[in-house]
């Protein structure tokens, strides 16, 4: 089996090959990187080419996460802001750990649980319905509890926050129906509701977080401070609210790592 620490190499090989084979998915995502990048287009191309590198990276690390020890895995990371967090649980009340697709957060969610975090965490479900099986038993078997986001995950979600724990969402793209429009790089775009509906009802501390990829397999897990929740008034406009200041926090960690973000679906 070929080691972790080849991911680089797997993404640079791999990805070097998609972005050459996949016109169409190059132009969705040159469309939306545009917003996020200043300066000549041979700079975006440039960067549109590492955003496929960086996916294929992604996708050979997830799944190779959880093979060998907890030692290892706890060496290939490392925090910044791992207080916000800490602080954000001696409320009592759990923290909502929010993530662009940025890096390689299945990487984050590992890593944080290796710290003895608990995590649950919402994932897309995978086609066939054997390779998804295969994806949850092997997070399961590094502490972190995934819940499909098509299985009605509001109440596990509610109860883990409820026992203090760790709940993490990816939230810079839709996949359902509660939506809110919010302004994201200059561009309006729907972006899902249920993180701020979920802080809104349990009282959870949302934390922006990005994990980057670092040179020679290591990652840097950025936790920044949790939301300020404001004073309440109606939920859809609280929600809206939370839902732009998450919008306004993931701007700040893309603009750090653009080509490492993972956006391959239209979204301006």
């Amino acid at each position: 089996m070929v080691p972790f620490e080849f991911a680089p190499s797997v993404g640079l090989i791999a990805g070097g090959l998609a972005y050459l084979a996949s016109p169409k998915r190059r132009t969705v995502v040159r469309r939306n990187l545009e917003p996020v990048m200043d300066g000549p287009a041979t700079r975006l191309e440039s960067t549109v080419q590492r955003a496929f590198i960086s996916y294929a990276q992604y996708w050979f690390e997830a799944f190779k996460i959880g093979y060998g020890d907890g030692s290892a895995l706890e060496r290939r990371g490392r925090a910044e802001g791992l207080e916000h967090l800490d602080s954000a649980l001696a409320e009592g009340k759990g923290a909502l750990v929010v993530a662009p697709h940025l890096g390689n957060w299945d990487f984050a969610a590992a890593w944080v649980d290796s710290k003895r975090y608990k995590v649950t965490a919402v994932a897309e479900r995978l086609e066939p319905q054997e390779l998804f099986d295969w994806f949850v038993a092997r997070r399961a078997e590094f502490g972190v509890t995934v819940v499909p986001h098509d299985d009605d995950p509001m109440p596990k979600l509610v109860a883990a926050l409820r026992r203090n724990e760790v709940v993490a969402l990816v939230a810079d793209r839709s996949i359902d129906a509660a939506t809110v429009e919010v302004e994201f790089f200059g561009q309006k775009v729907d972006f899902p509701m249920g993180p701020a509906i979920l802080a809104l009802r349990t009282g959870a501390p949302i934390l922006p977080t990005a994990a980057y990829f670092e040179p020679h397999g290591g990652h840097l897990l950025r936790i920044l401070p949790s939301l300020e929740m404001g004073e309440r008034g109606r939920i859809r406009e609280d929600a809206r609210r939370l839902t732009q200041e998450i919008a306004r926090n993931f701007e700040e960690l893309i603009r750090k790592a653009p080509e490492q973000w993972h956006v391959f679906q239209p979204l301006f």
